[in-house]
C-alpha cells in the first residue's frame, strides 16, 4: 500500500479480484493506461495527464520524460466525451500487463454497457494479473459494477454517494476524502481531485517537489493529500474549518440512519461542545439543526422527481414515520410533501 494511504476494511467473502497476492510497486509506476467510458468526463482525464506531464518534464517542452500514458480503445474509432469533444485511442485493449496502472475515466451515469466489451476485458485482465486498477470521477461506478471494488474503500463524490451506496453495498464508499488508495485500487471523487491523486502517485515515483511543481503550473494552490476533505458542500459554502466540513460530510453520508451528534463529533475528533461552537461561529446554527437541513434537502430532491411516495421519502431521509416527516417538512419549507412533489422549493 502507498505510504500514508487509508487502510481498507475487508469483507468476509472477498471476490476473486480481492484475493490478490501481488504487491504494488508505486515507486516504479510510470506507464499509465486510461480506459474511457462512453460520455466520459474530460476534466479529470486532462488534470491527471497534465500532472504526469508537467511533473516529469523540464523546460515546458511537453516531453514524456518520467511517465508515459496511452488512451485505450479501438484504433481509429474516436471516444466521445460528455462535452462533445472526441479523443482518438492511442493503443489497443491488449496486454494490460504492459502498464503499471490502469485508470477508468467515468462519465454520465445511467448508461448500460458504459465500456465496450474489449475495454472491459482489458480492465478485468489487469485486475487478475495484479496490475493496479483505479477510477477517476464516476469510473468508480464502472469498477463497482464489475465487482472490482468489492471489499475495498472507495472515494465517491458527495453528489453521488447515496446512489453509489444503495447500488454497491459491498463497497466501503466514502465522500469525505478527495481520493483513496487502497492496496491496488485507487479512486478519486472527480474534478480537481484527479490532479491530487496524480500528484500523490507522482510523489512516490519522482518526489514531492515534482508533484508540487505540476500543481503550481496548473494554478492549484497546493498538493492536497488523502486526508483532504471534498470541497463541495452545497448547503453550507461558508463552512471553513476541517472539523466543520468533515462533520457535514459525515452527516451527509448518514442521512437515512442519522447519527447522534456525539458520534458525529467523535468521528471528526472534537468534543460536542467544540463542534457546537464551530457550527455557531461559522454557520450560525447548531449541528443538530444543520443535520436536519441536510435531511430535508435530500427529501426535497426525492420529492421533486414526483416518483417517490411520501413514506419512502420519509424513510430515506431518516424519519420514523410519514406523519412526523410531514410536520417537520412543512415547518422547514412552508409546503407539504405533496406540494413539494410538484415543484422544487429553495430551502
Amino acid at each position: 500500500m502507498l505510504p500514508g494511504a487509508p487502510e481498507a476494511s475487508r469483507g468476509d467473502q472477498p471476490s476473486e479480484f480481492e484475493k490478490s497476492e501481488f504487491s504494488v510497486d508505486y515507486a516504479g509506476m510510470k506507464r499509465f493506461a486510461f480506459v474511457l467510458a462512453r460520455d466520459f468526463t474530460l476534466s479529470p482525464l486532462s488534470l491527471f495527464v497534465d500532472t504526469l506531464r508537467l511533473a516529469g518534464d523540464e523546460g515546458d517542452r511537453s516531453r514524456r520524460a518520467a511517465f508515459d500514458w496511452q488512451i485505450i480503445g479501438e484504433l481509429g474509432l474516436p471516444i466521445r466525451a460528455s462535452s462533445g469533444i472526441e479523443l482518438m485511442p492511442t493503443a489497443p485493449a491488449l496486454r494490460p500487463e504492459d502498464y503499471d496502472n490502469i485508470l477508468v475515466v467515468g462519465g454520465l451515469l445511467g448508461r448500460k454497457n458504459s465500456l465496450p466489451a474489449s475495454a472491459e476485458r482489458f480492465v478485468e485482465g489487469a485486475a487478475r494479473k495484479g496490475v493496479p486498477v483505479g477510477a477517476l470521477c464516476t469510473g468508480s461506478f464502472v469498477l463497482a459494477e464489475m465487482g472490482l471494488l468489492d471489499g475495498h474503500r472507495a472515494s465517491v463524490s458527495w453528489f453521488h454517494i447515496e446512489d453509489f451506496r444503495s447500488r454497491f453495498p459491498d463497497v466501503d464508499a466514502s465522500c469525505d476524502r478527495l481520493f483513496i488508495v487502497d492496496g491496488n485500487r485507487a479512486t478519486c471523487s472527480g474534478g480537481a481531485g484527479a490532479a491530487d491523486l496524480a500528484a500523490h502517485l507522482v510523489s512516490g515515483v519522482i518526489g514531492e517537489q515534482s508533484a508540487a511543481k505540476a500543481s503550481r503550473i496548473l494554478l492549484l494552490d497546493r498538493v492536497r493529500d488523502a486526508d483532504a476533505v471534498q470541497p463541495n458542500l452545497e448547503l453550507f459554502p461558508e463552512a471553513k474549518t476541517l472539523s466543520v466540513r468533515r462533520a457535514l460530510l459525515v452527516m451527509e453520508s448518514n442521512l437515512q440512519e442519522p447519527l447522534a451528534i456525539v458520534d458525529v463529533a467523535r468521528s471528526v475528533g472534537v468534543s460536542t461542545r467544540q463542534l457546537d461552537r464551530d457550527f455557531a461561529s461559522q454557520l450560525g446554527t447548531s449541528p443538530a439543526r444543520a443535520y436536519l437541513k441536510l435531511r430535508i434537502s435530500l427529501a426535497t430532491r426525492l420529492l421533486s422527481s414526483g416518483k417517490n411516495p411520501v413514506g419512502e421519502v420519509a424513510f430515506q431521509s431518516g424519519f420514523a414515520n410519514a406523519g412526523h416527516f410531514s410536520r417537520v417538512f412543512r415547518k422547514m419549507t412552508g409546503l407539504s410533501p405533496t406540494e413539494a412533489s410538484r415543484r422544487s422549493p429553495a430551502l
